[in-house]
């Protein structure tokens, strides 16, 4: 029989409320992982706090003796001791299955009910696996966790792979950091110097965007099929540099099939050279960067810019449109023997995958590029330029491929700055994105006014980013709560125990037995569950993310903006799935636990 000091009905010592206020604290300490769901820095520093509390009462746990009898009583349980031998030979035959299926996925056999019968036989092997080893009512209580956790895992695992797999195409476009000016930049070569001294920046390339329109041209009239017309946004980029800051090689070999070098964005026009503003009317870091064409640079260029022909100070395309009586450009020299329309001797483009199936353009067509706000008061005629398409790029990102264009930065210059050597910004490429926020605070921090804009990836699509991490915290609440229903059958076995085994609580106790000891038997138990429940439930849900990335399921562009499901497993994630469903499970043993701690022997005994 227990001691009066270790009755149940005594009162709590100061030191027991102590050490009892300190593990509610703990367990309080544990909530804070929810913050790793928060998209601020200083909640997920915190969020960190809840896994070492975690850790702390795990460490207690087990030092308070469940590595004694406690566990081999509660291993006893929900044991099972004899094994059907059906039950092995159908175990070996699921696993045949996934084998066999996973191996023909690989090989690029690609089949929905091949897919589904491998995920079907994935979940009986985890079924007869547990029923081999665990009682009815553990194998029950287990699997409800298994479904939960590979839910869990399936979804986490393709939201991450939305949320990186946008970031990726984002990037692959678009500069990690790009700086603007309103106006333009006539000093970008100084302001390139200087980005490119900062710490964390990798490359900078300066560039022009413009908003213009797009339409097949064929000269020869043999084309029969409709050409139309498509809004465009045009890119104007230097092929010498453009490579450090996005990643259009990729794209260009993805799209047509062979690798299409940047220098084949050509383009003979030639800038109106123009003074830097004055060092007073600069931004103090920018007046004190040397010009990197050195002293004297306008001069010579002024010079040899008035020295060129008229024809390549070109600002309108009207030299290409085959009519040698425009008295716009008497002085133009056409060379005896040559076309006037030499389909080789034009400006190239490169267009995306999906504005070229549209439009039906392919390496070798011609494109008319139209600049319908060339002036505000209608004046003027639009202006107008002949293209060469040099090349296919896809993205990967629908938005980008049916409306993006690139040209070199010159030809876009002619039209947004009318020939003068003035740009948009400069882009900016970081040798990590996540530093992003830093650099541009220490670029805006340098740039008075708002004569600037600094703009970081992140935040050039942020209402996007932020639906797809609001709809991931959301999902992933949601099947937590999938994991907490199915702990309240662990709850309900281990109650149901609890009661049908008060005779054997009453015995323990009166050999010596401990409350806090009886306690740890049935926790041992509900924790048993949920261990085994949450490794075969990552086990699972591992195969079933293998199963659809192997099939490769395609998505509508058009909706979702990419065009295959993509799927990434993060171990950090598996992890912190991992702990929180211990945490459910654990929580979910305290009230059976609690109630068989409270037991006094006489009322266990009393009908024996």
């Amino acid at each position: 029989m227990p001691s009066p000091a270790e009755s149940p009905l005594r009162p709590r010592t100061t030191g027991e409320r102590l050490r009892g206020g300190l593990l509610l604290l703990l367990w309080l300490l544990v909530g804070a992982s929810a913050l790793y769901a928060v998209d601020d820095p200083l909640a997920q520093k915190v969020a960190i706090v809840g896994p070492i509390a975690l850790a702390i009462l795990l460490g207690r746990w087990l030092l308070s003796g469940v590595l004694g009898y406690e566990s081999l009583v509660g291993l006893r349980i929900i044991r099972r001791e004899a094994v059907p031998r059906r039950a092995r030979l159908a175990f070996l035959a699921c696993v045949l299955v996934v084998v066999f299926g996973l191996a023909a996925l690989t090989l690029g056999y690609q089949s929905l009910a091949l897919v589904i019968a491998v995920a079907i036989a994935a979940f009986l092997g985890v079924l007869l696996f547990l029923v081999q080893y665990a009682s009815i009512f553990g194998t029950t209580s287990i699997i409800g966790v298994v479904l939960g956790v590979a839910a869990l895992i399936v979804v986490q695992s393709v939201a991450t792979g939305f949320q990186h797999e946008f970031e990726r195409r984002v990037l692959g476009v678009y500069a990690h950091i790009n700086v603007t000016r309103t106006f333009g930049m006539a000093e970008y070569r100084r302001f390139e110097r200087y980005l490119r001294d900062l710490p964390g920046v990798q490359g900078a390339s300066p560039f022009v965007y413009y908003a213009m329109m797009l339409a097949p041209y064929d000269p020869t009239g043999s084309r029969t099929d409709e050409l139309r017309l498509a809004s465009v946004l045009v890119k104007g980029i230097e092929p010498e540099n453009a490579a450090e800051v996005i990643d259009l090689p990729a794209h260009l070999e993805r799209g047509s099939g062979r690798a299409i070098p940047l220098d084949a964005l050509v383009s003979d026009f030639e800038l109106m050279p123009v003074r830097d503003r004055d060092d007073d009317q600069l931004p103090e870091v920018i007046a004190e960067t040397p010009d990197p064409r050195g002293p004297g640079w306008y001069e010579a260029a002024i010079e040899r810019y008035d020295a060129l022909p008229a024809y390549r100070k070109r600002v309108t395309a009207a030299d290409f449109d085959g009519d040698d009586e425009d008295d716009e450009w008497p002085e133009v020299e056409v060379p005896e023997g040559e076309s006037r329309f030499d389909a080789s001797a034009l400006p190239t483009v490169f267009v995306g995958a999906t504005l070229s199936r549209d439009l039906g353009l392919d390496e070798g067509s011609l494109v008319m590029v139209v600049d319908p706000g060339s002036t505000f008061d209608h004046s003027e005629e639009p202006q107008f330029q002949y293209y060469r398409v040099a090349g296919v790029f896809q993205a990967g990102f629908q938005e980008y491929d049916s409306r993006l264009i690139y040209v070199h930065i010159k030809e876009l210059q002619r039209f947004k700055y009318r020939g003068k050597d003035i740009v948009s910004g400069i882009d900016l490429r970081l040798t990590k994105p996540d530093l992003a926020p830093q650099v541009g605070a220490a670029i805006r921090a340098v740039l008075p006014g708002r004569e600037y804009s600094v703009l970081e990836w992140h935040l050039l699509n942020e209402k996007l980013f932020q639906s797809i991490r609001f709809q991931k915290n959301i999902i992933t609440v949601i099947l937590s709560l999938v994991i907490t229903v199915a702990t309240f059958n662990v709850l309900s076995a281990l109650w149901t125990m609890v009661v049908r085994r008060n005779a054997e609580v009453a015995i323990l106790m009166s050999m010596g037995a401990t409350g806090p000891q009886i306690a740890r038997i049935f926790q041992v138990t509900g924790m048993i569950i949920g261990l085994a429940g949450s490794l075969a439930g990552v086990l699972f849900g591992l195969v079933l993310c293998w199963l659809v990335e192997l099939y490769g399921y395609t998505l509508d562009p058009e909706v979702y903006f990419i065009e295959e499901l993509p799927v990434e497993i993060s171990l950090s994630q598996i992890v912190w799935i991992l702990g929180m469903t211990l945490a459910i499970c654990f929580v979910a043993t305290l009230p059976p636990s609690l109630r068989a701690a409270r037991l006094r022997p006489v009322e266990g005994l009393r009908y024996e």
